[in-house]
């Protein structure tokens, strides 16, 4: 079963859950007395664990450091971390849980989009807002109505492709292969893809191939990759795990031509998972875990919790000093943390720029704030901007 198919059934499921949760009633606000509910759903198992650690090692960082100065009006903030799985459907199970259960009053998560869209519409109905750490371009289509409830702690396909896709004309490649997850990141990144090669005239996609999430032999894939001849890969992926498998096969059957990826994939994870074929590769990022940079502030914070591996630190680092300021300016529940978030102006968090939603915006960071890497000896190193 495809993570698309999981993620409808998911939603299936969830729709019948909140048709009983609402027959039950409104749900219960928290006591002025009782901590601050926060659930934390992420991937801390399946092919996305990756991430999940960091971004749980960062969120804890932000929370127990505020706890630590006294919390919000001396209220702690108290986290319920579940494991996804990786799993649409036990996300929209877990959320279902944390939301009638536990009472939280928002929910940081979850780290695919594909999780994350199995239970959107839920925490709508239930007025919680949640912070997931995803590119995918759906959770905060304007045109849904759950997105005025989802506010996005990443950068979207439509930031970061461009950007890597604008490397690979600068470099001055022409013929592309596509390799693709069969999730809903990997299905909006590839099809973006294609159709400004097709509306530009600048890129020629000779090959287009694809695999689960949980793939680990690509022998497949990189042999057809190569039979289209390509002067340059495109990586719609935001997985370490395929990333990784592709890069070391395409090395392994002897393709020496760069592999452009997405931001979520520099991840130190990548390196090991890629071995020598990582050193082909070329991102954009939000934050390079070899080079502090102007992140000095991110790195302190996780000096003594394993240190920055890459994006999801930065994302869970980002998106509970998020939740927390919005408490701070006086949220006490889902609605008016929601409004808060929209209203309170920049927020200073551990990124290069601060953040600022806005009614109309849901987006956290632009272009202005990703650089380019490559990886040297076994370490990402920064390249000019060209």
């Amino acid at each position: 079963m495809t993570n698309m198919s999981m993620t409808r059934r998911a939603a299936l499921v969830l729709a019948l859950m909140g048709s009983v949760a609402m027959q039950a009633g409104p749900l219960m606000a928290q006591s002025k007395d009782d901590p601050l509910r926060v659930a934390v759903l992420i991937a801390l198992s399946g092919p996305a664990a990756a991430y999940g650690a960091d971004e749980r090692a960062a969120v804890e960082s932000v929370v127990e450091r505020a706890n630590a100065q006294g919390g919000v009006n001396g209220r702690p903030i108290e986290l319920i971390v579940r494991d996804t799985k990786t799993n649409p459907t036990e996300a929209a199970r877990l959320a279902n849980q944390v939301i009638l259960d536990d009472k939280v009053i928002a929910i940081i998560g979850a780290t695919t989009g594909s999780e994350t869209l199995a239970f959107a519409d839920l925490a709508m109905r239930s007025k919680v807002p949640v912070f997931p750490m995803v590119g995918t371009q759906s959770v905060t289509d304007p045109k849904e109505g759950f997105s005025k409830w989802v506010f996005r702690m990443s950068v979207p396909i439509s930031t970061d492709l461009p950007a890597s896709r604008d490397r690979i004309v600068a470099d001055g490649h022409k013929r592309v292969a596509v390799f693709s997850e069969e999730d809903a990141y990997g299905q909006q990144a590839s099809e973006l893809f294609v159709s400004m090669a097709k509306e530009k005239g600048d890129l020629q996609v000779v090959e287009q191939v694809s695999a689960p999430k949980a793939a680990t032999d690509l022998t497949a894939q990189a042999i057809k990759i190569r039979s289209g001849k390509p002067d340059a890969v495109f990586l719609a992926t935001s997985s370490t795990g395929s990333a990784g498998a592709l890069l070391r096969k395409l090395q392994e059957i002897g393709m020496s031509v760069p592999v452009y990826g997405m931001a979520g994939i520099v991840q130190k994870q990548i390196i090991k998972n890629g071995g020598k074929g990582a050193e082909n590769l070329i991102a954009p990022a939000l934050v390079n875990p070899d080079e502090a940079g102007p992140l000095t502030d991110l790195f302190d914070l996780l000096k003594n919790r394993g240190g920055v591996a890459g994006f999801g630190a930065l994302l869970g680092a980002n998106a509970a000093a998020t939740v927390v300021q919005a408490l701070k300016a006086g949220a006490t529940d889902g609605p008016s943390l929601r409004d808060k978030v929209e209203t309170m102006g920049p927020i200073k968090g551990y990124a290069a720029a601060p953040i600022q939603f806005s009614a109309k915006d849901h987006d956290s960071w632009g272009k202005d704030t990703l650089i380019y890497v490559t990886v040297r000896n076994g370490k990402f190193k920064n390249l000019s901007v060209k």
